[in-house]
């Protein structure tokens, strides 16, 4: 299945909320129209493993960070962030899910659609 139709997948069985597709230069090549997302500052806090995520005014606290993953989720129950690392194309995926959806469970699914971007 293509990232997109994945993408879309994800998006209409209430998975991910929103998600965008950051490269590793912070240059967003694509997102879902409910939001926009600086890519910049994502990868620049990834990188730097920071204790937390601001995103459109909102903050998501940091709950595991690792080269290839990172899990944060707002304190005030607005909601999980997720970005999960393309590993042919250096850059990453985001999802933002809603806060009753288990956080660990749908990880899976964004490191699985992180596996379909390719180089090119």
């Amino acid at each position: 299945m293509s990232f997109q139709a994945e993408a879309k997948r994800l998006q209409q069985e209430g998975i991910a909320g929103a998600l965008a597709l950051i490269g590793a230069d912070g240059k967003v090549y694509w997102q879902t129209d409910n939001w926009t997302v600086d890519g910049a500052s994502i990868i620049n806090s990834w990188q730097k493993k920071e204790p937390a995520i601001h995103l459109q005014g909102v903050k998501y606290s940091t709950i595991d960070v690792t080269n290839s993953r990172m899990v944060c989720t707002n304190t005030n129950g607005q909601g999980h962030l997720i970005l999960a690392k393309t590993p042919f194309w250096g850059g990453l995926v985001m999802a933002w899910c809603s806060p009753q959806n288990p956080v660990r469970l749908i990880y899976v699914d964004i490191a699985k659609l992180a596996n379909t971007v390719k180089p090119g």
